[in-house]
C-alpha cells in the first residue's frame, strides 16, 4: 500500500496501482469469480500481471486505480482510453466484497473523476448478458443500454452477448445537480 489516496470516501478509497499490486491485479484472472465475468480465457502468473500494469497502467493513458476498504485491497477500476470511440470503464471486486454496494461506490468514485479531470463526451461500459451484478452497477450510476452484441464472447465454454451501456457528460452534469 502506498498510503497515496487519490479519492477517499466513507466506505471505499481509491490509490493509484503500484507494481506490488501485481499479485492482487492476478487474481482477477485466477479467482473464476472474478475471472469468468471478466471474460479472461486463462490464469495470469505473476509475470503476466506484472506486465498488466507496465502496459497498461505505466504505458498508457489509462486511468487505474485500485480500490481499497479499511486500507486493504478488494478491487481495480480503470477507464481504458483508446485512440478512437468512447474510453471504456472497466471494474472488477474480490468475490467477498460483491452485492454490497462497494463496486457502485468505487466505479462511481472514478466516473465522478473521469469527468472531473478529462475533456471527454462520454464513457462507455461493456458487460456479458449473464452480469446482473455489473450491469446494475452500470444502471445505478446512470449509464443507459446502448446495445447489444449477440453472442460476440466465448466466455467460459458458450458464446454469450455482449451489451454495451454509455454515460454522456450531459447526463453525469444533470445527475449531479439532482
Amino acid at each position: 500500500m502506498t498510503g497515496t489516496t487519490v479519492v477517499d470516501g466513507d466506505r471505499v478509497s481509491l490509490r493509484p496501482v503500484e507494481r506490488d499490486d501485481a499479485a492482487f491485479l492476478q487474481r482477477s484472472t485466477t479467482d473464476p469469480e472474478i475471472r469468468i465475468p471478466l471474460g479472461a480465457p486463462k490464469p495470469q502468473n505473476l509475470n503476466q500481471a506484472t506486465e498488466f500494469i507496465e502496459k497498461t497502467v505505466e504505458d498508457s493513458d489509462n486511468i487505474c486505480f485500485i480500490v481499497e476498504a479499511d486500507d486493504e485491497a478488494i478491487g481495480f477500476v480503470m477507464v481504458e482510453i483508446h485512440d478512437y470511440g468512447r474510453p471504456n470503464l472497466v471494474y472488477w471486486f474480490i468475490p467477498e466484497y460483491h452485492g454490497q454496494g462497494y463496486g457502485t461506490e468505487a466505479a462511481g468514485f472514478l466516473v465522478d473523476y473521469f469527468f472531473r479531470t478529462v475533456e471527454c463526451h462520454g464513457l462507455q461500459a461493456l458487460t456479458f448478458e449473464f452480469n446482473d451484478a455489473s450491469r446494475g452497477v452500470l444502471e445505478r450510476l446512470g449509464f443507459t443500454k446502448e446495445g447489444r452484441q449477440r453472442e460476440a464472447a466465448f466466455v467460459d465454454g458458450s458464446y454469450v452477448d455482449v451489451v454495451q451501456f454509455g454515460l454522456l457528460r450531459r447526463e453525469w452534469d444533470a445527475s449531479r445537480s439532482d
